[in-house]
């Protein structure tokens, strides 16, 4: 029955990804946290890479960018030698966390201003935008995203899934099956485009 061996397949490959992360967060032997603060503009451009982790992105009280996040390993060698890159040049911003190790992971808070367009790429976690006017590029291997913005900023949104949920909440329906896609056309100026290889797409917002 090719139905019942695809869904097998699919079934398999979900439980290979996301099993091995699951276990190693189950314990951190040691972590440390850290903050940094850099002078940005309004309507700039941040750029976030993370490989392991969750990230929180949102809107700060002025024009700059404050992060502050938490490295977290079973090795401290791995903690120590974690590094992150933080540059930025004019309207140009860029964040990029280099775990050292395996079974590393980054949790990530960062504060922007509130018109800020955002690329983030990461691979295992949970990603988070809360209330920031801007484009948004935004994609995942495994995990959820969710963003909480206004319905009217936008002009296109195009999220996907390969093998998971999209929750539109007002951007209209979606089609797929595993996978879903969701189109929306407003009257906004911004672009959000979201995909998550496995997880959920949740899009919030009025």
């Amino acid at each position: 029955m090719p139905f019942a061996r695809f869904t097998l397949h699919k079934t398999i490959l979900v439980c290979l990804l996301v099993v091995p992360f699951a276990a190693a967060s189950d314990h951190w032997d040691y972590q440390e946290s850290h903050s940094d603060v850099r002078d940005f503009v309004s309507g700039g451009t941040l750029h976030v890479r993370v490989s392991v982790g969750d990230v929180r992105i949102l809107r700060g009280e002025s024009n700059q960018i404050r992060l502050h996040y938490t490295v977290k390993s079973r090795r401290e060698r791995h903690v120590k030698n974690a590094r992150v890159d933080f540059e930025v040049r004019g309207n140009d911003a860029s964040i990029e966390f280099h775990a050292s190790g395996n079974n590393t992971q980054f949790d990530v808070e960062l504060e922007v201003p509130q018109n800020t367009s955002l690329e983030v790429h990461e691979k295992v976690g949970d990603l988070t935008v809360e209330d920031i006017e801007g484009d948004k590029d935004l994609t995942l291997s495994v995990g959820d995203i969710r963003v909480d913005a206004a319905h009217s900023g936008y002009r296109l949104v195009h999220a996907s899934t390969s093998i998971g949920d999209v929750n539109g909440n007002g951007y209209g329906e979606t089609s797929g099956w595993l996978g879903k896609t969701l189109k929306y056309h407003g009257d906004g100026k911004y672009e959000l485009r979201a995909h998550v290889s496995v997880g959920d797409i949740t899009l919030e917002g009025k």
